[in-house]
């Protein structure tokens, strides 16, 4: 995707900022939530540059990460993480894993760019009964924050693309694009649904840092209808 072209060297840089350093709390609220256990094997669906990876590494749990970029894999295997059993390139869309091979999915910043059904589908069938899933990503801002959450994303984002762009920065294009992405992604409003189709259960859908992103938590509990 474009919008990732160029971006896994200032990757972290740019998350930062574009977060308002927020990132780290909804990592842990998502690493927390999935409850992730010592020998458990963990899926990262839009692994980046393992910054998740780092956080779980001394939990003794085994991760496995699977990302569309080539290059933010070569970072994140360059960070020598001890718990990184494996990074793959690959489509959460298609995950190339057999049924039931995880104890717990992850995943940051994925939702808004895929088919909710297709990644519901394919999340929930590689979990083991059981299992854990909890993600979270950017939504369209609503509730009395949300005037603010508008004029950052709307304004300050593009404003800081353009700024990037004159300074000739491969980072330009995420702080563009990303105010339209986030205005016309609803996937927040159907997740709980996909998800109970493939046979999890949601136990959380909720707003974090005052409705600034989406978050989901669900435990698979049956084999899917299919």
């Amino acid at each position: 995707m474009e919008i990732f072209g160029g971006l896994a060297t200032s990757y972290e840089t740019v998350l930062n900022v574009a977060t308002l350093a927020q990132d780290r709390y909804w990592k842990r609220w998502a690493y927390e939530n999935a409850g992730v256990k010592p020998g458990e094997r963990v899926l990262d669906i839009g692994s980046g540059t393992c910054l998740l990876e780092d956080k779980l590494d001394r939990v003794g749990c085994s991760m496995v990460g699977v990302d569309l970029t080539e290059e933010m894999i070569r970072i994140g295997l360059s960070k020598r993480i001890s718990s990184v059993e494996g990074l793959v390139q690959g489509d959460a869309e298609s995950l190339p894993f057999p049924d039931g091979t995880f104890d717990a999915v992850v995943s940051c910043y994925v939702p808004k760019y895929v088919d909710i059904a297709r990644f519901a589908s394919e999340s929930s069938r590689v979990l083991k009964e059981g299992g854990r899933v909890a993600l979270y990503d950017f939504v369209r801002p609503r509730g009395p924050y949300s005037p603010f959450l508008k004029l950052y994303i709307g304004g300050v984002l593009p404003a800081v693309g353009r700024f990037l762009e004159f300074a000739k920065s491969e980072a330009a294009t995420t702080f563009k694009n990303l105010p339209c992405i986030i205005d016309q992604t609803r996937w927040d409003e159907s997740i709980a649904e996909a998800f109970e189709r493939e046979g999890v259960q949601r136990r959380t859908l909720r707003t974090l840092s005052h409705g600034a992103v989406g978050a989901y938590f669900g435990a698979k509990t049956r084999v899917a209808l299919r």
